[in-house]
């Protein structure tokens, strides 16, 4: 029963007329150089020898004028601010409370203006500096502590 279904399977399963690939060159015929996106960690400061976003290009990314990096900016931002509400809600603790209707401008200017008040930070990993700027920009407020029952009256 098996064999007739995975036959039928097989045989309506459509068939590629194109020629076969050719075999890969031998694995010494491959270029030495790094790709790009290659992870050649140099040292723990520096988020881009880590193969990290660093706050730097996110901040040239989030400065363009084009609806690419400007949607790709508000999307690194809104999804750093998605991930820290997840933490927040798991681990019952706020990191930063923005305002009840903040846009994604608003965001967006924090993390830029944090980076230009501290150009040393340029070199950090984009997402932990969007989130030590979005606490910078919008502390939370301290939770009341509970009050202190008074002794009963004599």
């Amino acid at each position: 029963m098996i064999s007739t279904v995975l036959g039928l399977l097989l045989a309506a399963a459509p068939q590629d007329t194109a020629a076969p690939l050719p075999p890969a060159p031998p694995a010494a015929a491959q270029p030495a150089t790094p790709t790009p996106n290659a992870v050649t960690p140099k040292g723990a400061d520096n988020a881009a020898d880590m193969g990290y976003l660093s706050a730097g290009a996110l901040v040239d990314r989030c400065s363009e004028t084009s609806s690419a990096s400007t949607s790709y900016c508000f999307a690194y931002i809104a999804g750093v601010r998605d991930a820290m509400k997840a933490y927040e809600i798991w681990l019952n603790a706020r990191e930063f409370c923005p305002p009840a209707g903040q846009s994604q401008s608003d965001l967006r200017r924090a993390f830029v203006g944090f980076v230009s008040a501290y150009p040393t930070n340029r070199t950090g990993q984009a997402a932990s500096v969007v989130v030590v700027s979005l606490k910078q920009t919008y502390p939370c407020e301290p939770e009341p502590s509970p009050a202190t029952p008074l002794p009963p009256k004599p």
